[in-house]
């Protein structure tokens, strides 16, 4: 939570005089000073740049709520179980999944995988 001094007035920049940090959703009070907005930015550009629904000129945009909660749903479960990112510095090396290293998965899954699974869950 920020606070703001001069907040309105109308074309001056405000001035911020303080942060406090408030954990929740199972972040511990000692790790509080671990939170910050970049780990939200950097997950909304990912979103933004792979889920070409987000961009503004396309012809895949539905203005179906559900539709577009069916495609954050499969993007977020591809994101987790089936991508793997590569490890910092120069060797290259793939990490397992983020499902895998959380312990939800025992194996990378394919995207067919992942497909085939909502369709059971749903059919």
């Amino acid at each position: 939570m920020k606070t703001f001094r001069n907040a309105r007035i109308v074309y001056e920049p405000s001035e911020m005089v303080g942060v406090k940090r408030t954990p929740r959703r199972g972040i511990a009070p000692e790790d509080a000073s671990t939170i910050t907005t970049s780990h939200v930015e950097r997950l909304n550009g990912t979103q933004r740049l792979m889920l070409k629904r987000l961009n503004r000129l396309t012809y895949c945009f539905s203005k179906k709520l559900r539709n577009l909660e069916a495609a954050f749903a499969m993007f977020a479960a591809w994101y987790n179980f089936c991508w793997r990112t590569r490890k910092p510095g120069k060797s290259g090396k793939l990490r397992p999944t983020a499902a895998v290293m959380a312990g939800l998965n025992d194996h990378t899954s394919t995207f067919d995988e992942l497909f085939d699974e909502v369709l059971r869950s749903n059919g």
